[in-house]
């Protein structure tokens, strides 16, 4: 599918957007992310899994557009601290890009050095919060 035939719904949009401003605001500790599906016209929030936060934002996100709740591991706060203490290792490291998962997963970093010893200092600095990607791999 290319982006000529994509299908975009502006309401999962808003909806996603909504979702994020209120993870990234009151919702922040328990909140991932969010990831949109256009042509399934839903929306998946990933949290730290909370019966009252769900409630909260269940709540909030009432439409027509369908929300799926899915557990996460990390709150986008935990990775966002994460990926500043990375960032202090690259003095040390080569490193090129971190980038934080919508799914609450653990940061990708990407960087030049070797692949072992990147990922020991990373093991050492932000344990269980970051694996390491060669700096040639995707950063998205």
């Amino acid at each position: 599918m290319d982006s000529s035939t994509e299908i975009f719904d502006a309401d999962v949009a808003a909806l996603a957007d909504l979702a994020r401003e209120f993870g990234h605001h009151a919702g922040r500790l328990r909140f991932a992310g969010v990831a949109p599906d256009h042509a399934r016209r839903a929306i998946t929030v990933y949290r730290v899994p909370d019966p009252g936060w769900d409630s909260e934002v269940l709540r909030l996100l009432q439409s027509d557009v369908a929300v799926h709740l899915a557990d996460a591991v990390h709150t986008r706060d935990e990775l966002l601290v994460a990926r500043e203490r990375v960032w202090e290792l690259s003095g040390e490291i080569a490193i090129s890009a971190i980038s934080i998962p919508v799914d609450g997963t653990v940061l990708a970093v990407f960087a030049d050095d070797s692949v072992e010893s990147v990922q020991a200092e990373l093991d050492r600095v932000v344990p269980g919060l970051a694996t390491v990607s060669p700096a040639g791999a995707d950063a998205l």
